[in-house]
């Protein structure tokens, strides 16, 4: 029975770990080049807001809005706005799940949103040393560029 148990949640589970994944697996490096901006900031504030498709006006949709501060830039400007977008946090949909009073290093894509599979991640203890790092990689990125 407990097999049985153990075989159902994985079941479950498994398309979920696969939910939020671009189909083409890009590196780190891959991620830096391709973005227009890349930096650290902490969000001072979140909100949910509507959101109107510039494309298709009709077409709305709830996301989180935050406002950040920037600590360090990797990579091009921040969104002048001082704004960035994410969709509500949901199992399996790529939201980074914007909290305020944490770090994070963003990768905006289109729109300003930063979901999971853009590179962007939250930094839990930016001064962790797994975290400086993967920091000191992205400064290297940086310096490849100029």
């Amino acid at each position: 029975m407990k097999k049985f148990l153990l075989g159902l949640v994985i079941l479950v589970i498994a398309p979920l770990s696969e939910a939020c994944s671009s189909s083409v697996k890009l590196t780190d490096e891959e991620l830096f080049v391709k973005a227009r901006s890349v930096f650290r900031a902490r969000v001072s504030e979140t909100k949910v807001a509507k959101f109107s498709n510039p494309e298709n006006l009709s077409e709305v949709t709830e996301v989180v809005e935050a406002k950040f501060e920037v600590r360090e830039i990797y990579k091009g400007s921040p969104p002048p706005s001082g704004i960035v977008r994410d969709v509500p946090y949901g199992i399996g949909n790529c939201s980074l799940g914007l909290l305020a009073g944490v770090e994070y290093v963003f990768f905006p894509g289109d729109h300003d949103l930063v979901l999971i599979y853009s590179g962007s991640f939250g930094l839990l203890n930016p001064e962790g040393k797994d975290v400086k790092p993967r920091l000191d990689e992205l400064r290297n990125f940086g310096k490849k560029l100029r």
